[in-house]
């Protein structure tokens, strides 16, 4: 069987594809990534090759001022799943459609903010999945509003919409834990799948930087995008609130200046680093300070460890960042509020319970190996 795994070229988007894609390949499947070759070694290091389709993440952010200037000024939720419905996929949509046919895949599994793959896949007569990010999954207002987004990208090839503009219309594999997502996923075929850390084999992975003191650990990340990643204030804030507290911290950032500047500023009790593997380190840490992603959320929940959220702004983390509040599994603060968060987190005598509790929910969900021999046959009976 071909399987095509489609994605933005942005490492939030591809790390949950990998597992299944793994699982897939291992048992002897072809299958291949496609997204922009900016973001092919996230795949080729895992062993799954490559189409280039599509423009680079920056290429994206920087269309998105020229296009809508008036976005500069608005909140992140009002134009993000704009931004890849409307610059990205239509970018990627022909390359797309040449890899359907004359690759020939027999499945597509597109990732829940990829819009073009349905629409390659639907154009050829393709089955095609949805993966989740691990986030809850969107609203009914939501998906009407994702329905407007996308009616030009259908348009364009003369193929009528389906509900959701295509999102789980063959099938929806989950990895948002049970426990945090409130309402139905709105998807008539629904596979829950544990979320899968990223693997990289390489030694950074296995060897994340710690500092040298005795004192409890925090780890601190905004994910990958550089808006956020490199955001010197949130990380500022965030690392005086746990030194406040007597942890040292681990941080993640993508500007080799900005890191030197944050270690300086607590010698021996930071340590800041390009990228650390978080199965590594974080059973090592008493709590987590990040954006809301769910590969960062779900990657502490599964080690059992507690999250200070400060919320990026885009809907999936908005969503992430209430369902966890409303669990109790983290404090959601602002940055002139986050040493008091820290402090709140330190003092719940309640959350180990609530944060095992939801480790072992997580441990428990079906592993990717597991799904596929559904996919199999969904792909044939489709």
């Amino acid at each position: 069987m071909r399987v095509l795994l489609t994605a933005a070229p942005s490492t939030g988007h591809i790390v949950p594809l990998l597992g299944i894609g793994t699982a897939l390949r291992d048992i002897g499947h072809h299958v291949r990534l496609a997204t922009h070759r900016s973001a092919h070694n996230l795949a080729t290091r895992c062993r799954i090759e490559c189409f280039d389709v599509g423009m680079s993440e920056e290429q994206m952010a920087t269309e998105r001022p020229l296009r809508w200037p008036e976005t500069q000024h608005q909140p992140v939720s009002q134009w993000a799943v704009r931004m890849f419905t409307e610059i990205l996929a239509p970018s990627a949509l022909e390359g797309l459609r040449d890899v359907v046919q004359d690759w020939r895949p027999d499945l597509v599994i597109h990732e829940e903010g990829e819009y073009a793959g349905p629409v390659a896949a639907a154009s050829h007569g393709i089955p095609w999945v949805t993966h989740g990010w691990g986030s809850p999954l969107r609203s009914t207002a939501e998906l009407a509003s994702l329905e407007a987004d996308a009616a030009s990208l259908w348009r364009s090839t003369e193929i009528d919409m389906p509900a959701a503009a295509g999102l789980y219309r063959h099938g929806l594999l989950n990895p948002c834990p049970p426990s945090l997502q409130s309402q139905a996923p709105g998807a008539a075929t629904v596979w829950p799948i544990q979320p899968m850390p990223f693997q990289t084999g390489l030694n950074e992975a296995t060897s994340p930087p710690l500092p040298s003191g005795d004192r409890g650990l925090a780890y601190i990340g905004f994910g990958t995008v550089a808006r956020n990643a490199n955001a010197a204030d949130a990380l500022t804030a965030a690392i005086e609130a746990v030194v406040y507290h007597d942890l040292d911290a681990v941080v993640t950032t993508g500007n080799d200046a900005l890191a030197h500047q944050l270690e300086a500023a607590h010698p021996g009790r930071v340590k800041a680093r390009r990228f650390v593997s978080l199965p590594d380190l974080l059973p090592r840490c008493r709590l987590v300070i990040c954006h809301g992603g769910a590969g960062t959320v779900l990657a502490a929940l599964r080690a059992g460890v507690p999250l200070v959220l400060l919320p990026g702004g885009t809907p999936s983390q908005l969503r992430m960042t209430d369902s966890c509040d409303t669990a109790g599994l983290a404090r959601v603060t602002t940055l002139a509020d986050a040493t008091q968060a820290v402090a709140s987190l330190l003092s719940d005598t309640s959350l180990a319970y609530r944060t095992n509790d939801i480790a072992r929910e997580i441990d428990q969900m079906p592993h990717p190996t597991k799904l596929v021999s559904v996919l199999e046959d969904h792909a044939t009976a489709t």
